[in-house]
């Protein structure tokens, strides 16, 4: 895929990092000496260890450019690299590992969560959020979309890119590294003052790697437009003239002991 586009991405800012938020707020660690951000994006996440951990050594990585130097534009005082997190090998351990909306764009999580769990120290964690809205209705409307004509010959393949398992797919791997897992399942509402704005946020997510392949933007606009209509007819307009946006996500915090 294409670099990410930061500017998009920070539209939706608030909701984009509540899900840090809440996985920071389940790390039961008071004083951790290193931590690492993986897939920080632009640097919103990593504000949140920031403010819980002011005197923690943090990195950000990320494999984006555009998102590396947005955050360093935005937070110069603080340590940001680019690396790809689907080969990160590193012998320098963490208090902390941390990634929130970032591992579901990365493939074989069977070796995946063993490799990070590695990075942490001992008593350290590992704190995971994964997007897990597969079967969410413009998910389902989108893929439904990029199967029909004419649509297909050029989105073919792209639901393969993204990877979510279930909390008990993930259990069976955790439970082979540690005793101590927290792992549960948040469905968060975001209220959205249109269902454009429902478009708007997936074109930086779920529909980014389907937009790519498109051959245009003519094209690429054809395709929004056809998936509007669908939001339009699966997500009511409430009573003040908004809509909910309804996104599961997957959480897990697991100690290395």
């Amino acid at each position: 895929m294409n670099d990410w586009n930061p500017q998009q991405y920070l539209k939706f800012k608030n909701e984009r990092t509540r899900p840090s938020v809440d996985l920071a707020a389940r790390i039961p660690l008071k004083h951790p000496k290193k931590i690492i951000d993986i897939g920080c994006g632009p640097g919103n996440s990593a504000q949140i260890l920031y403010n819980r951990w002011p005197s923690a050594d943090i990195l950000g990585v990320d494999s984006s450019r555009k998102m590396i130097e947005k955050a360093r534009a935005d937070y110069p005082d603080q340590k940001w690299e680019i690396r790809d997190a689907s080969n990160l090998d590193s012998p320098q351990k963490y208090d902390i590992v941390f990634s929130s909306s970032a591992l579901q764009w990365l493939s074989n999580h069977e070796l995946l969560i063993p490799r990070l769990f590695e990075m942490v120290n001992k008593n350290g964690i590992l704190a995971v959020q994964i997007v897990n809205n597969n079967e969410s209705p413009i998910y389902k409307k989108l893929l439904r979309l990029a199967k029909s004509d004419p649509w297909q010959r050029f989105t073919s393949g792209c639901e393969e890119l993204q990877h979510c398992h279930s909390a008990e797919y993930y259990y069976s791997k955790l439970c082979l590294l540690t005793h101590y897992i927290d792992l549960w399942e948040t469905t968060y509402y975001h209220i959205m003052q249109s269902h454009r704005d429902l478009i708007e946020w997936q074109k930086h997510t779920g529909m980014r790697p389907f937009l790519e392949r498109l051959p245009d933007d003519t094209v690429r606009e054809e395709f929004e437009k056809e998936l509007l209509k669908e939001c339009m007819a699966n997500y009511p307009i409430q009573s003040d003239g908004r809509v909910l946006f309804i996104i599961k996500r997957l959480f897990f915090v697991a100690r290395k002991s």
